[in-house]
């Protein structure tokens, strides 16, 4: 993903719906991880997220924010032991990003 590389669908000729699968298996592994207490780990894939977020085209910072954002923002809500965990791991602009999220749901 970082490098622009998704794997082309003919059905797709944009590939976004590709690129928004990979985005929510990406959160669900995250979050498998979270689970199983591999912080080390989830934090190597929030860097990933954020390289994606800076760095990104519009269609990619807006599959972080809607996708895996919103994932993640929607677990720590059910499980707010869990948000102790990852957002110490979060860099400054994804977390500034995910407050912005769980502000905008909460109104």
């Amino acid at each position: 993903m970082l490098d622009g590389e998704v794997p082309e669908r003919k059905d797709d000729p944009h590939y976004t719906r590709q690129f928004y699968k990979s985005i929510q298996a990406f959160a669900n592994a995250s979050l498998k991880l979270c689970e199983e207490g591999k912080f080390k780990k989830l934090e190597q894939f929030l860097k990933v997220a954020f390289r994606l977020f800076k760095e990104g085209n519009e269609t990619v910072k807006n599959g972080i924010v809607d996708i895996y954002l919103y994932t993640l923002s929607h677990s720590l809500d059910q499980q707010p032991n869990a948000r102790k965990w990852i957002e110490p791991f979060m860099p400054g602009e994804l977390r500034i990003t995910y407050a912005q999220l769980h502000h905008a749901s909460s109104l």
